[in-house]
This record gives structure tokens, C-alpha cells and sequence, in this order.
């Protein structure tokens, strides 16, 4: 796997270092299990990684993580963020026993509310955006011992949304994994910075 730029690595690592003072607490009713302690523990290691990495969030997240209903993760989702309350949800069958999908559908969402005031519906931007910038954001030395999965459950998520554009050929699937590429090759692994960078001027455009 190729090694990202130094630049980058230095702002992850700063994130990194800088989070373990910026955090909130979180609490889980997922799973139902010991599970739900490590998915707190993360996502508030998470929260304080992302505020660092992405700057101030948007839309707050919802203290309590809830499960993913049924209805939803029957249409396709593993997971949720509603950018009008801040609820997130996971789905346990997808998350339970895992810790890089955990951590990645964590980060996944955190990141939506991070960036919760830009363009939102366009899948195009605005999920293959979040996409890569976890997959970006899983090369952290936050994550310590889990970085490697967490690397693979974020590159796992991006081949998701290439196998989903071919099988499905659904205009949502197609346009997400377009965006995908069209953010890896345009914005690269300086996503992340320049998010930073977009929302700290106040330009909430993708």
C-alpha cells in the first residue's frame, strides 16, 4: 500500500496527538453486549480525532448511538447519520466483533457531521467525498493497534461501491463510486486538509 504523502501524515499525526484533549463521551445501545464498550470508547476517540483533523463540527453528534432499523439496513445501509438531530446508528450484525468496520462506520458518520453543513443529497460529492476521507483519516496513528484493520474496512467500503455501481447500476451506486474516483485523482489524500481548510473559510462547497 502506497505511503501518503508527508505533508498529510504530519496532520494525522497532529490530529492524533491533539484529540486525546478535544473528546466527548458516548454511549451505545447496540448491541446489547460488551460490544457497546468499545464502540463508546471509540467514538469518542473518534469524535476527538475528527475535530482535530476536520475542524469544528457542523451538526453535533447525538450522545447516544442507536441501532440501524431494520427497514434501513434491509435497503442497503450499514450504518446512518441524520443531519437534522445528529442521530447516528450502526447496524450490530455489520459492527459486532469487528474493530475495523467499528471504527470505520464511526468515522464514516462522525464525518458527516463534520461536514454536516455542506451541500447534502448529492451522492457524488457528498458521500464518495466522506468515503475517501476516511479512508485518509484510517492511516492515523490514533487508532493504534486497530489502524490496519481500519485501513482495510475503509479501502473494503470504496471496492463496496465499485462491486454495488456494476451489480446494482443504480444511479445512487454509480454516482457514488464515480465521485470516488473523481476525489482520489483531483483532490487526493490532501482531502482532508482542505476540507480543514474550506470550512475554516467559511467556502461550504464541495
Amino acid at each position: 500500500m502506497p505511503s501518503l504523502p508527508p505533508e498529510v501524515e504530519r496532520h494525522l499525526e497532529a490530529a492524533s496527538t491533539r484529540s486525546k484533549t478535544a473528546s466527548v463521551q458516548f454511549s451505545s445501545a447496540i448491541c446489547g453486549n460488551e460490544w457497546d464498550r468499545f464502540i463508546e470508547r471509540w467514538a469518542t476517540i473518534s469524535y476527538g480525532f475528527i475535530a482535530q483533523a476536520l475542524g469544528p463540527y457542523q451538526m453535533p453528534p447525538q450522545p447516544v448511538i442507536l441501532p440501524l432499523t431494520d427497514g434501513a439496513h434491509c435497503a442497503g445501509a450499514n450504518a446512518s447519520f441524520d443531519p437534522g438531530n445528529g442521530q447516528i446508528r450502526l447496524s450490530p450484525s455489520v459492527v459486532q466483533d469487528k474493530p475495523g468496520i467499528t471504527l470505520e462506520k464511526i468515522t464514516h458518520e462522525l464525518t458527516h457531521a463534520s461536514l454536516a453543513s455542506f451541500p447534502e443529497g448529492d451522492p457524488f460529492y457528498e458521500e464518495s467525498i466522506v468515503d475517501y476521507s476516511v479512508w485518509v483519516m484510517a492511516h492515523a496513528p490514533v487508532w493504534g493497534e486497530h489502524r490496519e484493520a481500519m485501513i482495510k474496512a475503509a479501502d473494503f467500503n470504496i471496492k463496496c461501491r465499485r462491486d454495488r455501481a456494476f451489480r446494482t447500476q443504480t444511479d445512487y451506486d454509480r454516482k457514488r463510486w464515480a465521485g470516488g474516483i473523481c476525489v482520489a485523482m483531483i483532490q487526493g489524500p490532501w482531502i482532508v486538509t482542505r476540507l480543514r481548510a474550506k470550512k475554516l473559510e467559511g467556502d461550504l462547497t464541495w
